[in-house]
C-alpha cells in the first residue's frame, strides 16, 4: 500500500549550557493513524494550559500512531453526552482528551479524562498535583498514559537521550566535544562535559543514573563514569592504559569493554563487585562493541575473524563464539532490544551503511533505514523505534525510526555535528 507523508518542523533552543538551535523533522505515515482531539483549559498563573496542550499533541503526534485534530472546532460546554459525541464523531475524532487545570484544598491539579468517541465511553480519568510545576514531565506523563491506554504499547515519552556534538570554534579554529543529555523531545538538553579531546561511546547504567565514556583527554581512551546527579566523574580502574567501548551489564555488577593485547583489540569484563577484570574473547581478528545479553552472562561484539565484520555471541565463562550474522559484507555495532529478542545493528550489502533489525529467533533480517554512513543504533526502551546517527550533507544528524517505517524523525543541532546517541533504558 502506498504511504502518504507528511512532513511536521518543530524550531526552538535548547536550554541549558548548550546554547544552540535544535531543528526536529518529522516525516510519517498518515494512514492507519488514529485521530484524537486534545483540550487543556483553565490557565493559572505560571502554568499555561496552551503549553501542556502543546506538548501532548506533539508528543501524540510524533508517536506516528496518531492524527491531532484541531479542538478550536470544539468550544463550550457540551448539553449532554450524546451531544458531547456526535459533535466530536461530527469532527472526525475517535478519541477526545478533555484536561482540566483547577485548583482544591490550596493544591493544584490537572485532570484529565479520555473518551473512546466511537464507543461512546470514558475510558480513564486521572488527575495529577501540579506542586512541582514541572509542567514537561507531567504532560509526557499524560502522554505515556494516552498512549499505553489506546495502543498497549509503553509510552516513552519521559524517557531520556544522551548524544555526542562537535562544535567547530572557527576563531580558535579548533573543536570543542560535548556530552550531551535530553528530553526524547529535544527539550531541556544539557552538555553534562565538554572537553578540547575527542569523547565518544556513551551508554547508561541500568538505573539511567549514570553515563560511561570513552574520553581522550589524558591523549589515550580511557573509560570515564558520570554520575548524573552530582556530575561526579571518576576513571574506570581496570588498570589498563587504554580501553574503549563500555557496555553496562543488566544487573550493573559489570562493565564490558575493548582493550588492546600486544596490538590486537579484545574484550574484557570488570567487576564493580571484586575491583577485578578478566579477558573473555581470544582471537586472531579484532574483537569489540561489546553488548550484554539479558541473562547477564553472555555478550554479543563484533569481530572480523572471519575476515569481514560480523555479529557473534559468546558466554562471558566459557565455550566458543557462535556467529549470528551471515547477509551482507558488514555487521557491527549491536544493540540487544529489551525483550532480548532482537538486535538493532549496522549492515552493508554494498549499498552503504545502514540499519538493520536481526530477529534472534529466526535469523531474519529487517534493514529500516537508506543512508549510506548510518550507524550506532540504540532501541527505545519499548522496542518500537531506533534511534541511530546518519548524515545529512556532509552532518551528523540523530534519527529515530519506528520498525514498522511508519515515522521517521531527524534531529539536528544548528552549527555542530551530532553523533553516537543512546537511548535511556
Amino acid at each position: 500500500m502506498k504511504k502518504i507523508f507528511t512532513t511536521f518542523v518543530l524550531y526552538f533552543m535548547i536550554s541549558a549550557n548548550a546554547h544552540s538551535e535544535l531543528t526536529i523533522k518529522i516525516d510519517r505515515a498518515e494512514i492507519g493513524a488514529l485521530p484524537i482531539m486534545v483540550k487543556v483549559s483553565n490557565n493559572l498563573p505560571n502554568i499555561s494550559s496552551n503549553k501542556i496542550k502543546e506538548i501532548i499533541e506533539n508528543d501524540l503526534y510524533g508517536s506516528g500512531y496518531f492524527t491531532v485534530l484541531d479542538s478550536s472546532k470544539i468550544s463550550g460546554k457540551f448539553e449532554n453526552k450524546d451531544t458531547k459525541y456526535a459533535l466530536l464523531s461530527l469532527a472526525g475524532a475517535n478519541f477526545f482528551l478533555d484536561s482540566k487545570i483547577y485548583n482544591e484544598n490550596s493544591n493544584t491539579y490537572i485532570r484529565f479524562d479520555l473518551y473512546n468517541i466511537i464507543k461512546k465511553e470514558l475510558v480513564i480519568s486521572y488527575k495529577i498535583n501540579l506542586k512541582n510545576n514541572n509542567i514537561r514531565k507531567i504532560a509526557h506523563t499524560i502522554s505515556n498514559v494516552i498512549f499505553e491506554e489506546i495502543t498497549g504499547i509503553k509510552g516513552i515519552f519521559d524517557t531520556k537521550i544522551a548524544y555526542i556534538s562537535t562544535e567547530i570554534k572557527k576563531n580558535a579554529n579548533k573543536k570543542i566535544y560535548k556530552l550531551h543529555v535530553a528530553d526524547i523531545d529535544g527539550h531541556n538538553s544539557i552538555a553534562i562535559y565538554k572537553s578540547s579531546k575527542q569523547i565518544m561511546s556513551p551508554t547508561w547504567s541500568p538505573k539511567n543514573d549514570k553515563i560511561a565514556y570513552v574520553s581522550f583527554e589524558n591523549n589515550r581512551p580511557e573509560i570515564f563514569i558520570q554520575t548524573l546527579e552530582t556530575g561526579e566523574r571518576i576513571k574506570l580502574d581496570n588498570n589498563k592504559k587504554s580501553s574503549s567501548a563500555p557496555a553496562w551489564s543488566p544487573n550493573g555488577n559489570f562493565m564490558a569493554y575493548t582493550s588492546s593485547v600486544n596490538g590486537n583489540l579484545e574484550i574484557f569484563v570488570y567487576s564493580f563487585v571484586s575491583k577485578s577484570d578478566r579477558r573473555i574473547t581470544n582471537s586472531i581478528g579484532i574483537d569489540t562493541e561489546a553488548e550484554w545479553n539479558i541473562n547477564n552472562k553472555e555478550i554479543f561484539f563484533t569481530s572480523d575473524r572471519s575476515g569481514k565484520p560480523h555479529i557473534y555471541i559468546k558466554s562471558i565463562n566459557s565455550g566458543k563464539a557462535k556467529r549470528l550474522t551471515f547477509e551482507g559484507t558488514y555487521n557491527a555495532d549491536a544493540n540487544l532490544s529489551s525483550d532480548g529478542k532482537e538486535l538493532s545493528l549496522v549492515h552493508n550489502n554494498g549499498s552503504g551503511h545502514k540499519i538493520g533489525i536481526l530477529s534472534l529467533k529466526d535469523n531474519f533480517l529487517k534493514v529500516i533505514s537508506n543512508g549510506k554512513l548510518d550507524e550506532a543504533p540504540s532501541f527505545a526502551p519499548n522496542n518500537k523505534m531506533v534511534l541511530f546517527a546518519s548524515k545529512k550533507i556532509h552532518k551528523g544528524i540523530l534519527v529515530a525510526a519506528s520498525n514498522d517505517g511508519r515515522i521517521r524523525k531527524e534531529i539536528e543541532l544548528v552549527g555542530e555535528n551530532v553523533r553516537e546517541p543512546i537511548w535511556s533504558h
